[in-house]
């Protein structure tokens, strides 16, 4: 998989959101052979793309744990319930996989909300600099340096 920078993920995304993970369900698909995980998350705020009248969205991604059984995708994104999250969305999955995915934490320092680094597992910075890949940053600076991209 390659490497996406924020412009890369927020072109791809038909839906970039900000919320709170409330449940995480995994199931075995109709024959049994893949487990599928689904994440519900309520929307706090959405940088592009329409959110549904409930307010939540759905996604679905490959891995998760059954039983006793844990199926682990290499560079797919994991949720917890509770998380804060900003999601980069195509059709109901992330973009990039776990690329799309950035957790937020609480800065006690700072007293504010500060984005995770991307996770780039399994991605490759293909023709890029590795030294220049974005860590942590506000909240603030992610949702006004996505919707400057997004555009009016």
């Amino acid at each position: 998989m390659r490497a996406m920078d924020l412009s890369e993920l927020t072109t791809s995304a038909d839906r970039i959101v900000l919320g709170e993970v409330l449940s995480t369900d995994s199931a075995w698909d109709a024959k049994h052979r893949t487990i599928y995980s689904t994440v519900e998350i309520a929307v706090s705020e959405s940088w592009k793309g329409q959110v549904p009248e409930s307010g939540r969205i759905r996604l679905r991604h490959l891995g998760g744990i059954v039983g006793e059984i844990e199926m682990t995708v290499y560079g797919e994104a994991s949720f917890e319930q509770g998380e804060r999250v900003v999601v980069f969305i195509q059709g109901g999955h992330l973009v990039g996989m776990g690329q799309g995915k950035r957790r937020l934490g609480w800065d006690s320092t700072t007293n504010r909300w500060m984005a995770a680094p991307w996770d780039r597992t399994g991605a490759s910075l293909v023709g890029k600099d590795a030294a220049n890949s974005e860590g942590s940053l506000p909240l603030e600076m992610l949702r006004a340096q996505v919707r400057a991209l997004v555009g009016p």
